[in-house]
Order: C-alpha cells, then structure tokens, then sequence
C-alpha cells in the first residue's frame, strides 16, 4: 500500500465520521372544523438507528505538505465507509468519541482526531530529512453547551487535550501533546444538510513542533540553518463543514484555513507562509 494511498485513507477516514443521525419527527395534521380531528396528532417515527453501518465511496484532499508549506498536494482514492453507535463508543458529527458524562449542558468525552502530511520526501524545503508521516491524535474532552437544547445546534466549546502519533512506514511514534480549544456552530440548514464551523486556537508541545519544524545539525545547510522548535501556540483554525445523507448515499465536504502568525516557530527555515488552507470531500455507498 502507498503511502499516499494510507494518508488519503486516515483523513478521510475521519471526514466518514461526520454521520447524518436519524431523528424522530412529530407532525400534526391541520386544523378542521371536525373536533375529533382537531385533537388527533400523528406521530411519525423513522426506523431504528443501526447499530453499525459499513460501505465504500471516494474521497479527494487538497492541502499542503503540512501547515507553513507553500508546497500543496491533491490526492483522490477509494476509502471505506464505517460507523458504529454503540451506547458510550460511537462515531458522530465529531468523528470517534466516546461519551462518560452527557447531559444538555456538559459532557466528557475520549475523542480522536487524524490529520494527513502527504508524501514530505517530495517537499523541496525538507530534501534529506526525515519524512513526515500522518498523525492520529486521542485524548480526552470537555464540552459546553451555550445555546442549544443539546449539542446537536448552537453553540458550544470543547477543550480537547490529545496525545499525537506519527504513522510512518516504521512503528508509531509520540510527537507530543496538542490542545485546540474551540469555539463551535452547529445548524441544520435547508435541504437536509447539516453545517458544522469551528475555530480556535491551538497549542502544542516543544516535540510536537520538534516534529514539523525543528532543523537538527546533522540536516543543516547554508539555506537551511540549524534551527530549534519550542512549546507554545501553534496558530489559529477556521473550519467549516457541509454533510448529508440522501438514501444509501453519503455526501460530506469541508473546507479549513490556518494561521500561523505569532507562533513560536515562525523562524523556522521550513516555515514558507503563515497562511495555508485545506479541503476535502467524500462520497460514499452504504451498502450495509
């Protein structure tokens, strides 16, 4: 397997997790003169949720080598589509959860996260490094309800706080610890499309920005010098994100930009802009 074909794989693997959820529906019939039939009211319930639901699709991401690259990829590979609700794992508009505590106001959560750094041994800035490889990222959360009757709409902040492993063609390795406190904006819109916005800023440990940003001596050169990254902000996201289910089909598109000014390891040689956007999209078949 490629290592384009695995990165492409794990980011929209994640993408898959932003599932529609059946809902029940009350609807009443109008109004007549007939008294009887003004009291009636007919409620309509969809079938049950499933607890698991499997199938395939495409997907397609386009994106820089990783945040501060001006160096952008774009990758299209058949992914798999998989779902699981069970009554504390499950995944949702968030991705992979898992849910301690919930009530209308607050809950803990375990989540998980991917992000994608697409073939790093071409990136010019990087020549005789090390190669990157994507990242998966668990740990735990707290959420906060602001406006809505649940976390299904309005708004809301998550403080997530997650431990980050490279997938490379070797073994997993630690890469630190980041934090994205976030601001978040949930709304069904027309359609039967759900909109999901987030933004916020993000921190992250001194080895999570060693791993993208620091120039040991031994890969030193007269354009490149030595360089060493430290703890602190690592920028500033802004995501939206559009999905929807249609029968047996599952559509989901999203759409990310950072920034890093003020960051910490602005002077790093392999930083080349402080502004970088990402996209993607999925297509999928539920067969099952």
């Amino acid at each position: 397997m490629s290592c384009a074909w695995k990165n492409i794989s794990v980011l929209l693997g994640g993408l898959l997790a932003l599932t529609v959820q059946a809902q029940t529906v009350e609807q009443k019939p109008p109004v007549t003169d007939a008294p009887a039939r003004a009291k009636k009211t007919t409620l309509i319930k969809q079938e049950p949720e499933k607890r698991w639901e499997a199938g395939i699709g495409v997907g397609g991401l386009y994106g820089p080598d990783y945040r501060g690259s001006e160096s952008y990829r774009d990758y299209i590979a058949p992914i798999p589509y998989l779902v699981y609700r069970g009554p504390v794992f499950r995944t949702d508009g968030d991705g992979l959860r898992g849910d301690f505590l919930r009530t209308e106001a607050l809950e803990l959560t375990a989540s998980m996260a991917v992000s994608v750094t697409p073939d790093s041994d071409k990136n010019e800035l990087r020549e005789g490094m090390e190669e990157l490889g994507s990242t998966l990222e668990a740990g735990p959360a707290i959420n906060v309800n602001l406006t809505g009757t649940d976390f299904s709409q309005g708004f809301s902040l998550s403080f997530p706080v997650r431990a980050v492993v490279a997938l490379g063609d070797g073994s997993p390795e630690y890469i630190g610890l980041v934090t994205t406190p976030s601001l978040i904006y949930r709304q069904a819109i027309k359609g039967g499309w759900k909109w999901t916005a987030r933004t916020g800023p993000v921190f992250a440990s001194g080895k999570y920005h060693d791993y993208y940003y620091t120039v040991k001596p031994e890969y030193a050169l007269p354009e490149r010098p030595a360089y060493e990254a430290s703890s602190g902000y690592n920028g500033f996201n802004a995501q939206t994100a559009l999905s929807r289910r249609f029968s047996d089909y599952w559509f989901a598109f999203y759409l990310r930009y950072s920034n890093l000014q003020g960051t910490n390891f602005r002077d790093s040689p392999l930083v080349e802009t402080e502004h970088n956007v990402m996209g993607g999209f999925a297509i999928s078949w539920v067969i099952f």
